[in-house]
């Protein structure tokens, strides 16, 4: 290698030449030379060095035998193929790779002596504890705590063995399913005969066929009103009644007719001074009402300036302060006698009180069996389901001169659709209703569109010019 200024020449094995610079001459003490440093060879020596630490010790210090092996078996000697035919040994199965692994194979010590570490379980606890424990064991004595919990345990363990073992699935069908053995079911609206499957082969072949048992609320079935279908009519409206028939039916309607005048009456009467109002009252009350409040304000302002200004309160004295906490105690003291007395006269009317619990008693089972009477009346009256109240059909009732004597002269009164509409909503299978005749049409709503709408600036500017233009003309 020949040496040429800065430049090496260097020969390599196919017989060509290249030059090798050399490296750069770099300040040490200037931040630049930080990341320009090459620190490879300090890195190489320290891993060769832990790389011995690991191994136990440096390869120039271990002796010979430690290292090599020297081989005084002749090949004469040396293990012959296995045959074939010779049964194979068992290769004893170490420990797996995978733990293995996890061993450590490092011969530095732990520098950290008292690391910490998972306790096994008879190291944690007080040992003193621990200690007491085992003594009380080997006395025979347990703490109630482990003795219920081996009495649950007990429980359990029998409970679980009286169990019932879970039914299996049937999967041989040798016979009819829908056969006439056993009780009868009802699948969805149909009555079934039910087989001896079990209760989950039976769901599912409900599911599955689509016969599924519907689950249906306990109310379905109760009942709603005692009221028939349908209502026999009175004897009365016959083409041919007798006299007492006729009579009482004519008394029914007369009764009902009174309570729809008395009730018009008394709505008139309620509302008879706001019916008969003049203009002029109307007027009078009017002014009168929107001048409510101006008078009293007025009194008010004067009332205010009339008064002088309230003075602050002294504050109390010590000797007051003590005055008013011994009324407060003697005030607490006489409650408190009191509630004592209270409670020893309730303690000497023990007879008394025996009476009247017993009298209270009575009251409640009288009020039980009332109501019970009013839950068996209720059922005979329509309930209410909605917001209208239900109104009867007024008496379908024949004068004395209307009856003719024969089915063919008969006047009918009426109508049999309408006793059947009556009927459901007296019997609370529908609510009832009132029929609304009222139209309601919404005004339409009308709005401009932004692009057919003119500026209003525009118009503002407009409009000045055409002033402007007036006023010039006017000169």
């Amino acid at each position: 290698m020949a040496t040429l200024g800065s430049n090496a020449w260097l020969v390599t094995n196919d017989g060509k030449t290249k030059v090798a610079r050399k490296p750069k001459r770099i300040v040490k003490h200037k931040k630049k030379a930080w990341r320009v440093t090459n620190v490879e060879d300090v890195e190489r020596f320290l891993e060769s060095k832990r790389l011995d630490e690991r191994l136990g010790a440096p390869f120039e210090e271990r002796s010979s035998d430690s290292i090599f092996v020297v081989d005084t078996t002749a090949d004469n000697d040396k293990p012959k193929p296995k045959d074939s035919n010779r049964k194979k040994k068992i290769k004893e199965i170490g420990e797996l790779r995978c733990y293995t692994i996890l061993t450590p194979n490092s011969a530095v010590t732990d520098p950290l002596k008292k690391r910490n570490r998972v306790r096994l379980p008879e190291e944690r606890g007080d040992p003193k504890l621990r200690q007491y424990m085992e003594n009380l064991r080997a006395s025979g004595k347990i703490p109630n705590r482990f003795a219920n919990s081996m009495r649950d345990h007990q429980k359990n363990t029998e409970r679980l063995a009286q169990k019932p073992k879970r039914e299996r699935l049937r999967s041989n069908f040798d016979f009819d399913l829908w056969g006439g053995k056993g009780d009868t079911i009802l699948i969805g609206d149909k009555v079934v005969a039910a087989t001896d499957l079990s209760d989950e082969l039976k769901k599912y072949t409900m599911e599955k066929t689509g016969n599924r048992i519907y689950s249906r609320p306990k109310t379905m079935f109760s009942k709603t009103t005692s009221l028939p279908p349908v209502e026999p009519p009175h004897p009365g409206t016959s083409y041919n009644p007798t006299f007492q028939d006729h009579q009482d039916l004519l008394q029914k309607a007369w009764q009902t007719e009174v309570k729809e005048i008395t009730a018009e009456a008394k709505t008139r009467r309620q509302l008879g001074p706001m019916l008969k109002v003049t203009p002029v009252q109307k007027q009078a009350e009017w002014f009168t009402e929107m001048s409510q409040g101006l008078a009293d304000d007025d009194e008010d302002k004067e009332a205010e300036e009339g008064t002088s200004i309230a003075r602050p309160t002294k504050p109390k004295t010590r000797k007051q302060k003590l005055k008013a906490k011994a009324l407060r105690y003697q005030e607490f003291r006489r409650k408190q006698l009191k509630e004592e007395k209270r409670r020893l006269a309730e303690f000497m009317r023990l007879r008394s009180i025996r009476r009247e619990i017993r009298v209270g008693e009575e009251k409640q089972a009288a009020r039980i069996v009332k109501r019970k009477e009013e839950k068996v009346a209720k059922l005979s009256k329509p309930a209410i389901l909605g917001r209208c109240k239900y109104e009867e059909l007024p008496v379908e009732v024949n004068m004395s001169d209307e009856i003719a004597g024969s089915l063919r002269g008969l006047k009918t009164e009426g109508n049999v659709l309408i006793d059947r509409y009556k009927s459901l909503q007296r019997r609370n299978i529908i609510e009832p209703r009132i029929r609304h005749r009222t139209v309601y049409r919404y005004k339409h709503k009308v709005f401009k569109k932004r692009s057919h709408v003119e500026p209003t600036g525009y118009k503002i500017c407009r409009k000045q010019d055409q002033e402007k233009e007036k006023s010039s003309i006017e000169l």
